[in-house]
């Protein structure tokens, strides 16, 4: 074979080459291309089966709740046993072949934003582990965030403290409408906002503190206890009741606002709901959800 020919056969060799290169990178990026449209599309109908199942969820707790026998009666240890209580434990629920947790909490049992004095604050702060300065400073700040005038309190924030701080949008002036507004009330931590945004609430409508259900953190600051004290109470008020005592009764299960969580485990992943419900027996429709959150952590 002459030169010419052999370099004419090793320039066809090297064409020949890159050309299956390229074919086998197109098949590669076709064929993650296909993977990665199939793990989205599996994502999506996983992500819409639970939104689904977390509205049969939250059906099925409004039931439980929606109870026509009377509160403060006297019912035997069966009746007891059923009956769900909004104080976070965990009930396990199978429907449609999916198991999920369910727990329920009474919105009334948490510490209003709107509603609560600076004294209350500043101890549930306290109980939380912050200290008593940057707690009495902080619940003032928080005071001074939804009042409608611009005095500012002793160690709270008004607009001139927030311009001073670099934040040209002051204080807002008006009531919380999410406990997430928190967040930007001054001297607000991230820390600080994970321990207090479980304890707190914008959705009583009014209502009082009901302890009956309370947190240990709450009840500490509502009765000026320790926290011992408090975890030592709700461990009392969840002891089963004892054979041969006084007789059990239907406990008044407060309402009608109740906070709901609903967990899926799917493997090392799992899907959370949280929403708030509220119960409207006398109306067309025996509940309403007042609001919803899709794919929180589930702890």
């Amino acid at each position: 074979m002459t030169a010419p020919a052999r370099r004419q056969g090793g320039v066809a060799l090297v064409l020949v080459m890159w050309v299956l290169t390229l074919l086998t990178v197109m098949a590669l990026a076709l064929t993650l291309s296909q993977r990665t449209e199939s793990a989205l599309s599996d994502n999506h109908i996983t992500a819409a089966r639970f939104r689904v199942l977390a509205d049969a969820a939250s059906a099925y707790t409004a039931l439980q709740f929606i109870d026509s026998s009377a509160t403060d009666t006297v019912a035997d240890e069966a009746q007891i046993s059923r009956q769900w209580l909004p104080d976070g434990t965990p009930h396990r629920w199978t429907f449609a072949g999916a198991d999920l947790v369910i727990a329920v909490t009474n919105e009334a049992s948490r510490v209003d934003l709107n509603q609560a004095d600076q004294t209350l604050l500043s101890q549930l702060l306290e109980v939380l582990g912050v200290g008593v300065e940057q707690a009495g400073a902080l619940a003032a700040a928080i005071l001074d965030w939804r009042d409608e005038d611009d005095l500012t309190s002793v160690n709270g924030a008004e607009d001139a403290e927030y311009q001073a701080a670099g934040r040209g949008a002051g204080a807002r002036d008006e009531p919380f409408s999410s406990i997430e507004e928190l967040r930007q009330v001054l001297g607000m931590t991230d820390e600080i906002y994970r321990r207090l945004a479980p304890e707190v609430t914008v959705d009583t409508n009014g209502e009082s503190l009901d302890e009956d259900f309370a947190s240990p953190a709450v009840l500490a600051a509502a009765q000026g206890i320790s926290l011992e004290e408090a975890a030592e109470q709700v461990a009392e008020r969840n002891q089963p009741v004892v054979p041969g005592a006084e007789p059990a009764r239907i406990r008044n299960r407060g309402g009608p606002f109740y906070r709901i969580r609903v967990t899926q485990q799917l493997g090392e992943l799992a899907n959370s709901m949280e929403s708030l419900i509220e119960l409207t027996p006398a109306e067309d429709a025996p509940y309403r959800v007042r609001w919803r959150r899709f794919g929180l952590r589930a702890d």
